[in-house]
């Protein structure tokens, strides 16, 4: 039989085989389709549905500190050595993707989705985030304003792509293979390279120099500022308090480290939190960067295409709808009706997905892939357009607008 080495999602090669025809939705039709529960919130649901990854989270701590002290004290025994450091690799995995799980509630909060009470949201929201060096009102604020203009090349926040110009390259019909060869000619290492950087610290560069983020801020803005560009006076107070959650963590880890080294943090939270950052960034990076799908300028953007300019993903399969609280596999729904808490979200993708059609975008393909073929497909836009999609190193594009 032979290996099956597509790697490519079929949903991803039929997109780039289609011409892109300019989606007109009616929102309140969609709206009617979603039973009015879906919309419902529950205390009681959402702790219920949390409460098994902090639990788990606890529990591996405990389960690497035993299994560190049969396997990890004897360096003169081969073999005990190559088991413990085998269980602290599965440790820094399993726990890295728990705390992604921990920014997804981090992010359910921000839309006011865990409870009907705000001050439970808040509390929840600011010590999941908290813990992962997430300013969490000021990332709330930004996320916020990201879902008001999802896909707008003015006024989208996050992911925003670079243009032509930022390259300072020639317009389309002058530019030469050369021209564009000596702009992003790069070995596959230092490439690679890049997407580590942008895997491990691109979240935070994000938070402190506003990398991807929308250009008609000032330079400088920042999230740990209160009186950066990104803010308005009366959230000044949120953004000191997000900076006083962050500064609490960095205490507790320096407490933590004075006691007990610096090795055992290192260990025990700081690798696996560098790991997490690597799933956050791909999470969101993929849900809304892709080759096929488009982003607007001026009248051709609403609030509807902005939403349907998202990438659903079976991302790392169940642990997406186990772990990650489906923020992957419904992230379109979550865009279009962001007030649906997560747990009725598959019952809301389920009444609107027939309605899309040919509008919903769909990619299985192997995330790690996807990660890779995205970061190189999706270089640049052009500067000019209402509608425009990525265009790879080459200055070639993997799909165009349909022409009437």
């Amino acid at each position: 039989m032979a290996l099956n080495l597509q790697l490519d999602g079929p949903e991803y090669i039929a997109r780039t085989q289609q011409d892109f025809v300019l989606p007109d939705l009616d929102v309140n039709l969609l709206r009617a389709a979603v039973p009015k529960e879906a919309f419902e919130k529950s205390t009681f649901k959402a702790l219920r549905a949390i409460i098994h990854i902090p639990v788990l989270s606890v529990l591996l701590v405990i389960l690497i500190h035993r299994f560190d002290h049969k396997f990890g004290h004897n360096a003169f025994d081969t073999s005990s050595t190559i088991i413990a450091w085998s269980g602290w690799v599965l440790y820094w995995i399993a726990q890295s993707i728990l705390w992604a799980g921990v920014w997804t509630i981090g992010h359910e909060a921000t839309h006011n989705n865990l409870s009907d009470l705000v001050w439970v949201n808040s509390a929840i929201g600011m010590v999941c985030n908290s813990f992962i060096f997430v300013p969490y009102f000021s990332w709330r604020i930004t996320h916020l304003r990201h879902h008001r203009a999802t896909g707008s090349m003015e006024s989208e926040e996050v992911y925003v792509p670079y243009v032509r110009s930022d390259f300072n390259l020639p317009p389309p019909h002058k530019a030469t293979k050369e021209e564009l060869a000596e702009a992003f000619e790069e070995s596959p290492i230092y490439c690679f390279l890049r997407l580590l950087v942008m895997q491990f610290l691109g979240y935070h560069t994000y938070f402190t120099f506003n990398t991807m983020g929308s250009k008609r801020y000032p330079p400088g803005s920042n999230h740990w500022n209160p009186f950066s560009g990104l803010f308005s006076k009366d959230q000044h107070a949120q953004v000191i308090a997000s900076d006083i959650g962050i500064f609490t963590m960095a205490s507790l880890l320096g407490l933590w480290a004075y006691r007990s080294g610096f090795a055992e943090v290192a260990k025990i939270y700081l690798i696996p939190f560098a790991i997490t950052n690597h799933w956050v960034v791909a999470m969101t990076f993929l849900q809304h960067s892709c080759s096929t799908i488009p982003h607007y300028r001026g009248d051709a953007w609403t609030r509807a295409r902005g939403a349907l300019a998202t990438v659903d993903r079976p991302f790392l399969g169940p642990v997406d709808k186990l772990v990650l609280m489906g923020v992957n596999t419904y992230h379109t729904t979550h865009h279009l009706f962001s007030s649906i808490p997560f747990y009725n979200l598959p019952q809301a993708h389920e009444a609107v997905r027939p309605l899309l059609g040919d509008m919903y975008n769909y990619d299985s393909s192997w995330i790690l892939w996807a990660l890779w073929r995205t970061f190189n497909e999706c270089v640049f836009v052009e500067d000019e357009g209402e509608v425009v999609f990525y265009k790879d190193k080459h200055g070639i594009p993997r799909r165009k607008v349909k022409s009437s």
